[in-house]
């Protein structure tokens, strides 16, 4: 029986982002995008009904910011695993808040292809290893 592909929600406001991480992904065999947003209210929605493996959100967005859907969904899913997007500059006081929020990466963009690689590999594997998968 093949292994299942680690679950990704990407939300990010950048349409060009979402499409950089998009053609990311289509290298990556063992991981597949299962939906995309493009702000926290649509990701809190879409982590409830999709219930991906891992959420890659931006910090930064309109309506609800990445914290804050990051604080929401961790209250209502806290196995739920989600890395934090980050642009350059100015963005370290976010990124503590993120890790504390519970966050288990934040990676700046734009994403270098080996580290995105490199985490789903891990996320993949963490996965892997849980009792019932």
């Amino acid at each position: 029986m093949p292994e299942k592909k680690l679950s990704v929600l990407l939300v990010d406001d950048s349409r060009t982002v979402l499409l950089q991480m998009e053609k990311a992904f289509s290298t990556i065999e063992d991981a597949e995008i299962v939906g995309t947003a493009r702000n926290g209210a649509e990701a809190i929605q879409k982590a409830s009904e999709l219930k991906p493996d891992l959420i890659i959100m931006d910090i930064v967005m309109p309506e609800i910011d990445g914290l804050a859907a990051l604080r929401i969904i961790q209250a209502k899913q806290p196995e739920l695993r989600i890395v934090m997007l980050s642009s350059v500059g100015g963005t370290a006081p976010k990124a503590e808040e993120a890790f504390r929020l519970g966050a288990v990466q934040v990676l700046s963009k734009p994403v270098d292809q080996e580290i995105l690689t490199a985490l789903l590999t891990q996320e993949r594997e963490r996965l892997a290893e849980q009792p019932g998968n």
